[in-house]
């Protein structure tokens, strides 16, 4: 008989946790230590928000009217993600930063979703579908 440990479903969070070290890991070895114009490795490398909601909300447009959680350490980009958002079709988003991490929050029925990580497009095309979250993937360009 298997043990306990295997046994047991890993909970949402803890999927999401998982899913996220690896986009993150992806993100990490895709950039170089040194920007190489050649390749488009400089500061402006596109990223994607990968961006985790209630099942119900089934698209960015979706989320116009809702609050969207953000980690604190996002708030120094708080107007490009909302320029993200926007271009996406969620005009209308009040983002809210907290100590809590935004992930928590959405757990908790705090906020209707949250930005849980920016990463690269390849990273967030991998970012796995979690059971009971809309995954959203929005395209960001910090300036």
């Amino acid at each position: 008989m298997e043990s306990t440990d295997s046994q047991r479903e890993k909970s949402p969070q803890e999927l999401v946790m998982a899913a996220l070290a690896v986009a993150v890991q992806m993100t990490n070895s895709g950039t170089p230590e040194a920007p190489d114009e050649t390749k488009g490795g400089d500061a402006s490398s596109p990223l994607v928000a990968l961006l985790l909601s209630r099942p119900d909300v089934k698209s960015a447009s979706a989320l116009n009217g809702l609050n969207v959680a953000i980690d604190k350490s996002q708030a120094a980009i708080e107007e490009d993600i909302l320029v993200a958002l926007a271009a996406a079709g969620a005009t209308e988003v009040q983002l809210s930063v907290s100590d809590i991490s935004p992930l928590d929050r959405l757990i908790n029925g705090d906020v209707q979703a949250a930005v849980v990580k920016l990463v690269s497009p390849d990273a967030a095309e991998a970012f796995p579908d979690v059971k009971g979250f809309k995954v959203l993937r929005i395209a960001f360009a910090a300036r």
